[in-house]
């Protein structure tokens, strides 16, 4: 597969590409539009044990929006505006977010920083929490449609902690294992309350 442009390496500017394609973790390249430029093989590993498909890595992967490939407008705006931001400030940004598996509680820490010569970013995303998700005393629940689908036919599911919305009690929020693992084709995304508060009230 390709993992990276043509010209990836001239625009590093001292960061070392090896260190780079050496990390465990998952690192990708941006370039000023926000389109992947480059994929470690760190990325690569993540992406196929989390489900993304090999035609998908091997044919639509460089040149894609990275902002496309993350669900919920409101998710979608705040990456956004943080990317653009590192790229007219030139300066780092960090946070944490949630990406757990039906199995594991994962926390990650992501640094963005601005290439030197303006031309894009380095993402580096570190799992600094992995447990198992039964330590979290985060009870599960069946996967019920008269509990979950909207008058809208769709069933809600936060983008960060990927909790499932009540339908009738909008305010709450469930961990459902089974739409984890395998999303259903009438789900959409958006956010709940607590995410949206540690997204947008820090």
């Amino acid at each position: 597969m390709i993992r990276f442009i043509d010209n990836f390496k001239s625009k590093l500017e001292g960061i070392d590409f090896e260190t780079l394609e050496q990390s465990k973790y998952t690192i990708y390249g941006l370039s000023e539009d926000l389109e992947l430029i480059y994929v470690n093989p760190g990325w690569v590993n993540f992406a196929k044990e989390n489900g993304v498909s090999d035609s998908y890595m091997n044919d639509k992967l460089i040149g894609s929006s990275v902002i496309n490939a993350i669900d919920g407008e409101k998710i979608k705006n705040f990456y956004t505006e943080n990317y653009i931001n590192v790229l007219k400030t030139k300066k780092p940004w960090k946070h944490e977010y949630e990406c757990s598996s039906i199995q594991e509680y994962r926390q990650f820490h992501q640094n963005t920083y601005p290439l030197k010569n303006g031309k894009g970013l380095i993402v580096t995303n570190t799992l600094t929490v992995n447990l198992p998700m039964n330590s979290q005393n985060r009870k599960a629940y069946d996967a019920l449609n008269k509990r979950y689908v909207a008058n809208s036919g769709y069933i809600t599911q936060c983008s960060n902690c990927r909790c499932t919305q009540r339908a009738n009690e909008i305010d709450v929020w469930d961990w459902v294992p089974k739409w984890v693992e395998n999303i259903p084709k009438n789900f959409s995304h958006s956010i709940c309350p607590i995410c949206f508060d540690y997204y947008w009230k820090k």
